[in-house]
């Protein structure tokens, strides 16, 4: 029997960096098919058009929403399918299906704004609040008191001076709003934008 030929150097590097590069393939496409389904079961996944929410949000982010129950000063996905007319009403065309704004006030609030000012009277209370809004970009237009009517929801993009939004398109029911934007996915935008973007690539690479 002639002895077994020894395993050269260069074939190990070759089967090591082999092994590698499967492993790596592997673990991608595991990360792909458990951040579908993590999305799918507990959030869903939003992408940002528009610049009605700089700086808080811009155009092209790719953010993650959750299905609660709102509170004034969340960031919200609005459904805007069943206002087209209105919002046509005032001469503006709502070009998609879904919105991204501030929630300001809500049934039984009072909400205005004077010099630049925006203050709500909260339901059940006496007096007008100033906002402390260090989210908002520009100087909000005044407008006169708007008294929310019950069910319905009072909101605002952050971006002032470039937003269509309750000052224009008035109260919208509370029933509209489909999503909440968790600070926390605000604060990791930068990462979940550059993850959909991969993850966008390896589907299409791996045509799953």
């Amino acid at each position: 029997m002639s002895p077994r030929r020894p395993r050269m150097l260069n074939e190990r590097e070759r089967f090591d960096r082999g092994s590698a590069v499967l492993s790596v393939l592997l673990v991608l496409l595991i990360l792909i098919v458990l951040s579908d389904f993590l999305v799918k079961t507990f959030c869903f996944g939003v992408n940002v058009v528009g610049s009605s929410m700089n700086d808080t949000v811009k155009n092209g982010d790719f953010l993650y929403a959750v299905e609660r129950e709102a509170q004034p000063g969340d960031v919200v996905i609005i459904d805007v399918r069943e206002h087209k007319n209105e919002a046509n009403g005032h001469n503006i065309t709502l070009s998609g299906d879904y919105i991204i704004k501030r929630l300001i006030a809500v049934e039984g609030d009072e909400v205005t704004c004077r010099n630049g000012c925006v203050s709500v009277r909260r339901a059940g209370t006496a007096e007008f609040v100033p906002l402390d809004e260090d989210y908002a970009k520009g100087k909000t237009s005044d407008f006169a008191v708007v008294t929310v009517g019950a069910g319905e929801i009072f909101f605002l993009g952050d971006n002032r001076g470039n937003s269509t939004d309750s000052r224009v398109l008035g109260c919208y029911r509370k029933e509209d709003v489909v999503g909440v934007v968790p600070e926390w996915a605000i604060a990791i935008k930068g990462i979940t934008t550059a993850w959909e973007e991969a993850h966008l690539f390896l589907v299409g690479l791996f045509k799953i």
